[in-house]
């Protein structure tokens, strides 16, 4: 189990470093009327998903214990996106959706507190459908 935690930590890990490597390759005049380097383009988002995905469905097939199921929920629930560069905070809450599998396997005390941090971290009105998925979900849970 624990070498797939380690597989989440280092794809956020990399993917910073990617995200960071794009922003230097980047020109003053990049996307500018869709000409250039787009950072939204860069396969580096792609890798991400892909890479949490196989992570998450490991942690799913392994079927674990209700704190691990807890503890890989926090690792992409409680992601501070604010201190990652811009062109990746889309993307971070875009991954989170590869948690739902694992909200059912949480003690429903714990998704109680997941769904009052998640819910103060996200606003209602700043809600992507992923994020309304999750609270629907946690709050099943609870």
């Amino acid at each position: 189990m624990e070498e797939l935690f380690a597989a989440l930590e280092q794809a956020l890990l990399d993917y910073r470093q990617d995200l960071e490597n794009c922003e230097r390759r980047r020109k003053p005049m990049d996307g500018l009327f869709g000409l250039g380097y787009r950072i939204q383009d860069d396969p580096c988002h792609t890798r991400l998903d892909e890479r949490i995905k196989q992570a998450t469905d490991g942690i799913c097939a392994a079927e674990p214990a209700p704190e691990d199921a807890e503890r890989a929920v926090r690792m992409l629930l409680c992601i501070d996106a604010q201190a990652w560069p811009e062109s990746g905070r889309l993307m971070l809450r875009a991954i989170q959706r590869h948690i739902l599998p694992l909200i059912p396997l949480l003690p429903p005390d714990a998704a109680a507190a997941l769904l009052r941090e998640y819910a103060g971290r996200y606003k209602r009105w700043d809600r992507l459908p992923v994020q309304q998925q999750i609270c629907k979900a946690l709050k099943a849970r609870a």
